[in-house]
């Protein structure tokens, strides 16, 4: 097991995987349970920051409390990214939004890029950076991510996902060891198409309703 990589065990997690997973579950209820899912990955990778002390007044004394250090900002892959970011909007109310546009050549299985927009930041010293996609295959879509990110001299980034391949974790860790990667579930394989097996089939198509 890589030391970067964390498999949440929890009971909720195991059951709204087990409803996503299942071919029957329809569209609406998909996206409701990936909205679970996304929450609880958000607290759980929540623990990557860290925190410096604020004072302030409550209405009967001054206290000395916490803050974030770092400002977040949330990147989900398009489009299937998208369908993480009602859970982390809901922990990370105030992170910035970037957008990256790839999707995957079926043949070659490799990474095309259409569309990368990155916020403005005064520093991008303190800056986390969680890049959202629910699932981890090959690893070519991701690592793209992680680059287009480092390019902007962020030291602090985080990957958030549904589920994972074996496969593509070698692939992300070959080249980007000290990115954190934040799972629901290590699944066994990739199949000769390039698709997480057992999985939970195409994560675009079951969270909007296309084919």
């Amino acid at each position: 097991m890589y030391k970067n990589l964390v498999v949440l065990d929890h009971p909720l997690v195991k059951t709204y995987l087990t409803k996503i997973r299942d071919r029957k579950t329809s569209y609406s209820e998909f996206r409701q349970y990936v909205d679970k899912l996304s929450t609880l990955l958000a607290y759980e990778s929540a623990k990557e920051l860290s925190l410096r002390k604020k004072t302030i007044n409550t209405p009967l004394a001054k206290y000395t409390g916490s803050e974030l250090r770092q400002e977040v900002v949330l990147m989900p892959i398009l489009r299937a990214g998208l369908g993480l970011m009602n859970g982390f909007n809901h922990i990370f109310p105030e992170a910035r939004v970037s957008h990256l546009g790839v999707y995957r050549n079926e043949e070659t299985l490799k990474p095309v890029k259409y569309y990368f927009k990155f916020p403005r930041l005064k520093s991008y010293k303190d800056v986390i950076v969680y890049i959202l996609d629910p699932m981890l295959a090959t690893g070519g879509s991701m690592r793209h991510a992680i680059e287009e990110v480092e390019k902007h001299g962020i030291k602090k980034i985080v990957v958030a996902t549904l589920v994972t391949a074996p496969e593509g974790l070698k692939e992300i860790f070959k080249f980007h060891k000290n990115v954190k990667i934040f799972t629901c579930s290590l699944d066994k394989k990739l199949n000769d198409k390039g698709y997480i097996v057992p999985g939970l089939g195409d994560a675009g198509d079951r969270l909007f309703g296309t084919h």
